[in-house]
């Protein structure tokens, strides 16, 4: 695991809540935190599994966006039992859910 991270954090979510979480990724970044937010990643061209990889990886924390979308979400069921998989029991507090409205 990196000793210094790229990113403060991952924003995990579905794209169906994405009018949600992109004010609370601005907010964030607002606030000083480098944040993992598709949007500003992800180019056209880039291997998507490969740079959710690299951002899992290189981030301190993952914040799961929870909504009902998000659980019928792969991307974002993936993301968090990658995080899991690492620390099951969250020793390391790398893990934080996210009670998320949806529209």
């Amino acid at each position: 695991m990196p000793t210094e991270f790229q990113y403060d954090l991952f924003l995990s979510h579905t794209a169906k809540d994405k009018a949600v979480v992109r004010p609370l990724a601005e907010r964030l970044r607002a606030d000083g935190l480098k944040v993992w937010f598709d949007e500003w990643v992800l180019k056209p061209g880039d291997s998507i599994p490969a740079k959710i990889e690299d951002g899992l990886e290189h981030s301190r924390v993952l914040v799961l966006c929870m909504s009902a979308n998000a659980f019928g979400s792969d991307w974002a069921q993936l993301e968090a039992g990658t995080f899991r998989f690492r620390d099951p029991l969250n020793k390391e507090r790398r893990f934080i859910p996210l009670q998320t409205a949806n529209n």
